[in-house]
């Protein structure tokens, strides 16, 4: 709380006046210089009083979303995309509330803070703010906090008093537009041991009668024994396409710096993007996470993913022989000792910074590397 030019004129004028009164005794200004005083010390107490019974709530377009399996859900908002907020404010008090005004005090990353206007609130009212913010960089950001500065009957006094502690949001970056590659349409061979494979795509499959031309390593015998006549296992032509992202954030001599990580996970989300909507299932590996993405639906919690990866290298699972594999690493050494660990078998595109020669000279727009979204190119010839 801080007095206002004219509560410190109110102050100066009624401790002069209440000295005057008996350093020349004139009784008749002691009255005068109590009545300033007074009306500072009121004035304090009414904004003191009126500043406990206001509540502020705070709104956004944003979907709220989660990561399987987690029960922690975060607002998420775009890199570089605006993002509007409506600040709800509402006097629960008896007695109205005077005009104020509201700092948005924007955390690092979530764009520059703002600053809103609220007229004066009768008892139960409520007044809405709008305000914006751009987030220029990805993580967990959002809204500071939220300061409201009050002005106290007669002008006297103002207080200002922090009215929302914080308002995370999760910042993901850019979704680019990006293409699968052609030959990710191929599903991965089968096995010829007659066995149905264990995995995310087991497959589903009947019995018929056997015809002239069946491998005979696909008769199934429990049918067989039980209709006496040969049958033969059918495999369903449904599978599941799958496709494996690797997020590797670590260099050969240090971490990639916060720059280099927003590209590589900006090219691992384009194409993990790509897959969900040609209805793939993704399986995204980073660094502290290895989660399963299936459909359109959650191409949101892809986003989310993006925003809360740290550095850090990637410990490579168990697969199960996907139909494409896309390595992001910070360069081509890392890509390439990645893709050494999988099959041949499976088609294999590194996505390095070693694609970009200036990286103070692109952003992540349309101005990054067509091979990042077209996987026209760095695919791996084994």
């Amino acid at each position: 709380m801080r007095l206002s030019t004219s509560g410190i004129i109110f102050v100066l004028a009624g401790a002069a006046l209440i000295v005057t009164a008996y350093r020349f005794a004139l009784p008749g200004l002691l009255p005068a210089g109590l009545l300033l005083l007074a009306l500072v010390i009121l004035s304090a107490l009414l904004i003191t009083w009126g500043t406990r019974r206001v509540s502020i709530t705070i709104r956004t377009g944003l979907p709220t979303v989660a990561l399987p399996q987690s029960r922690e859900r975060h607002p998420l908002a775009h890199e570089g995309k605006e993002v509007e907020v409506d600040a709800l404010v509402t006097n629960t008090g008896r007695l109205a509330f005077p005009s104020s005004k509201i700092d948005f005090v924007a955390a690092e990353g979530f764009g520059d803070s703002t600053v809103g206007r609220v007229p004066s609130l009768a008892h139960g009212a409520s007044q809405t703010v709008l305000t914006s913010f751009t987030p220029n960089r990805r993580g967990l950001s959002g809204i500071n906090t939220v300061l409201m500065t009050v002005s106290g009957p007669f002008g006297l006094v103002t207080r200002k008093k922090k009215v929302l502690a914080e308002y995370p949001v999760a910042v993901s970056v850019p979704i680019l537009p990006a293409r699968i590659p052609s030959d990710s349409a191929i599903r991965p061979a089968r096995l010829d041991d007659g066995k149905v494979r264990a995995g995310h795509t087991a497959r589903d499959f009947h019995t018929r009668e056997y015809v002239p031309g069946d491998d005979l390593r696909h008769v199934h015998w429990p049918s067989t024994a039980k209709s006496g006549e040969l049958m033969v296992r059918h495999e369903a032509d449904e599978e599941t396409l799958y496709a494996l992202i690797v997020i590797d954030l670590n260099g050969d001599d240090d971490h990639p710096d916060a720059l280099e990580i927003e590209f590589l996970l900006a090219a691992a989300a384009a194409a993990g993007t790509a897959f969900l909507r040609a209805d793939y299932e993704v399986f995204v590996v980073a660094p502290g996470h290895q989660i399963r993405f299936k459909g359109q639906r959650d191409i949101d919690r892809l986003r989310l993913l993006t925003a809360l990866v740290e550095a850090g290298s990637v410990q490579l699972p168990s697969h199960d022989n996907p139909n494409h594999i896309v390595i992001c690493a910070a360069d081509d050494v890392r890509g390439k000792q990645l893709a050494a660990q999988f099959s041949r078998r499976v088609p294999v595109t590194i996505r390095s910074l070693d694609d970009i020669t200036d990286l103070t000279m692109v952003g992540l727009s349309e101005d990054l590397p067509d091979s990042w979204t077209t996987f026209d190119s760095k695919r791996v010839k084994r």
